[in-house]
């Protein structure tokens, strides 16, 4: 019911952004692995002790980088005195290969992957959309999860998939070509949508549907931009009329700087001080922080639609009511480094115990408390109040969005998409902007209304009286009425 039932270089920031207690490097030093690894397989977390107080090279030889351990000796010398450069690995060992397969993931190549994503199948069913759906009309029936980079430079504490993929500080493997992964990618996507066909709730009309696929979300696991021909397969994307939404951890700067036109650019916003990045993201990176206002920098010169990402963590990244004046004002200061057209703010997702990562529905806020986030958040700043307002819900998955006000024409909000419009904008080559291919968003998705985000076309099933029960208690605006629905 919308509550905890879901499922480098420096930039030289500012210092006011860098928090008190830590040193100019941002505190922290790569993560290492002990000799003989493979890379991180999700059987440990990263630890304190993996951030050692050492220099990198120096210590007892304990620890040795990620990147060493695959890309070491690349060129050697033969026998016959010749030098000979030895092959790249692939990305994907066979361990990881095993697991990811087993966790439903379609692999591509050496280092991509597709998966279908549960919303997929619950719009199929008539069930309801993600929130992409609700914020930007979405068809979340005719979109694709997918990855070309398997490979992340964070360990995350809210990873829903459980560190079970590679990491790294760089490409240092074998690469597949872009129009090869859209290929492939589009093959294993099909292929899972027709194993939907009879599955009870699945009209003709919306499988038929789902057979085209327009959207692709670039977020199922690691760093998309961190393959190298990123700019290519966003390309083979649109040459084939599917929207891309770009996920980015905020660590590849330079990434993010020379990327060519995208449908929706998002960067990850985890935590608003040094001090709690390092704990949520467990970055590999020692210059983490900088790369990170690096990245912020780099979406105020994008043209495209651009958003910010926070996943609210209780005691990690937001206080137990998420309305503490200074984490607030931390995150507003984030805000104005990058003024992003689109803030998302979204509950973190319960995905069960792991060995890497200690969280517990304690740490889950209810969907009212990230509402209330967000307006103390645009509040908490004149600069803010004045560019942002908050347009739009989607209770079912505790999810919020901030606008900018420029989205709001005539007194009705503008946050949806005309992808035939992007396309065609993007086929011109002329440059282009994010509010030239907006359209207007349905009165159900707008903050205030009575759907709360769920779009009315569809039927919002429950699999228990109970939660039912539960969300419609949520939902109740009185006494009254909350003991009439327990009677």
């Amino acid at each position: 019911g919308g509550g905890k039932d879901q499922v480098g270089n420096s930039c030289g920031c500012a210092s006011s952004l860098s928090p008190s207690g830590l040193d100019k490097s941002g505190a922290t030093e790569t993560v290492g692995v002990e000799k003989g690894d493979a890379l991180s397989d999700g059987s440990s977390s990263a630890s304190e002790s993996d951030y050692d107080d050492e220099e990198d090279g120096d210590g007892d030889g304990s620890f040795v980088d990620v990147e060493d351990l695959r890309g070491r000796e690349e060129e050697g010398e033969g026998g016959d005195g010749q030098i000979r450069v030895k092959e790249k690995p692939a990305m994907v060992t066979e361990r990881h290969r095993q697991q990811l397969t087993k966790e439903g993931y379609k692999l591509i190549g050496s280092h991509s992957a597709v998966k279908l994503c549960r919303w997929t199948k619950h719009h199929l069913r008539g069930r309801g959309g993600c929130y992409k759906h609700s914020f930007y009309g979405i068809a979340s029936l005719s979109c694709m999860e997918a990855t070309p980079s398997l490979a992340c430079a964070n360990k995350c504490v809210f990873c829903w998939r459980h560190h079970k993929n590679p990491v790294g500080r760089e490409w240092r493997w074998q690469m597949d070509p872009a129009d090869q992964i859209v290929r492939e990618a589009l093959d294993k996507h099909a292929a899972m949508i027709k194993m939907l066909k009879g599955v009870p709730g699945v009209t003709p009309e919306r499988f038929e549907a789902a057979q085209k696929v327009k959207h692709c979300a670039l977020s199922l696991v690691g760093e998309p931009i961190m393959y190298p021909q990123i700019n290519e397969l966003i390309s083979e994307l649109h040459k084939e009329q599917i929207s891309s939404f770009l996920v980015t951890n905020a660590q590849f700067p330079e990434a993010i700087e020379n990327l060519r036109p995208v449908t929706q650019l998002y960067v990850s916003v985890d935590a608003p001080t040094a001090e709690s990045l390092k704990a949520v993201d467990r970055p590999l990176f020692s210059d983490f922080w900088e790369r990170f206002v690096r990245c912020l920098r780099a979406l105020k010169e994008k043209r495209q639609r651009t958003v910010y990402r926070l996943t609210l963590v209780k005691q990690y990244n937001m206080s137990e009511n998420g309305e503490d004046a200074e984490e607030l004002r931390r995150y507003a200061s984030l805000v104005k480094e990058g003024y992003p057209d689109l803030i998302e703010v979204k509950a973190v997702t319960f995905c069960g115990t792991s060995k890497g990562s200690d969280l517990t529905m304690k740490n889950v806020p209810w969907h009212e408390e990230v509402l209330n986030f967000c307006n103390s958040l645009v509040s908490i700043d004149a600069d803010l109040q004045s560019e942002y307002e908050v347009a739009c819900e989607h209770k079912h998955s505790c999810c919020v969005l901030i606008a900018k006000k420029t989205f709001k024409k005539e007194g009705q909000w503008h946050t949806w998409i005309d992808y035939d419009r992007f396309h065609s904008l993007v086929a011109s080559g002329k440059p282009f902007s994010a509010e030239d291919y907006c359209a207007p968003t349905p009165s159900w998705a707008v903050i205030g209304s009575e759907e709360r985000g769920f779009d009315p076309q569809d039927s919002r099933v429950y699999k228990n009286k109970a939660k039912q029960e539960k969300s419609r208690l949520l939902e109740a605006t009185d006494l009254e009425e909350k003991l009439q629905i327990r009677k």
